[in-house]
């Protein structure tokens, strides 16, 4: 073999080298970006799952076990959001299996306030869950810190493999929805 073969067989090798690392990098890139996907996506599934278990409980604790409320001030000062006393759950409420203290033990929307669980999925992990609940303004929704008869519901969703920013932060998922006491008298 002389050095011209010789050269042409470091050649090729440099150019199959160079070629194997962008299929690499190409692959990885792919997963990842499925990843990112797939926890969105759970993250999505996860948020509306809490979102629905609160929206089936009662407005307030003024409202409990058929009671009713005839005017704001009637309803639960912003400063005593949170679980009330009995329904406190001490530490994160994490589950395997779904069966999280707060379905049982949280009897209106506002118990939820400051709220966190730990969801575990097979693929992906723990993905943790944050409630806030507000007081709203009816007309534009901002928040307020007098009682009205709509509370903000805010749940954020992150998990490790969601997508993240320029300084490698997770950017958490988050959804929004209004309780609206409902007056029947």
């Amino acid at each position: 073999m002389n050095s011209g073969q010789a050269m042409l067989i470091i050649g090729a090798f440099a150019l199959l080298s160079t070629l194997t690392l962008a299929v690499n990098a190409t692959i990885v890139t792919t997963a990842n970006m499925g990843l990112e996907m797939e926890a969105n996506l759970n993250a999505l599934s996860y948020a509306q799952s809490m979102m629905d278990e609160i929206m089936t409980k009662d407005f307030d604790e003024n409202t409990t076990n058929g009671r009713r409320v005839f005017t704001n001030s009637g309803m639960t000062a912003p400063s005593s959001f949170g679980a009330d006393p009995g329904e406190l759950i001490s530490g994160v409420d994490s589950s395997r299996t779904g069966a999280f203290l707060s379905k049982s033990r949280f009897d209106d929307v506002d118990d939820y306030h400051g709220y966190q669980r730990w969801v575990w999925n097979d693929r992906l992990g723990w993905f943790e869950v944050r409630d806030t609940i507000r007081y709203t303004n009816e007309d534009n929704l901002t928040v307020q810190t007098s009682q009205s008869w709509h509370k903000k519901i805010t749940i954020n969703v992150q998990n490790y493999s969601m997508i993240k920013d320029q300084n490698g932060t997770i950017i958490a998922y988050r959804i929004h929805d209004v309780a609206v006491y409902r007056k029947y008298y």
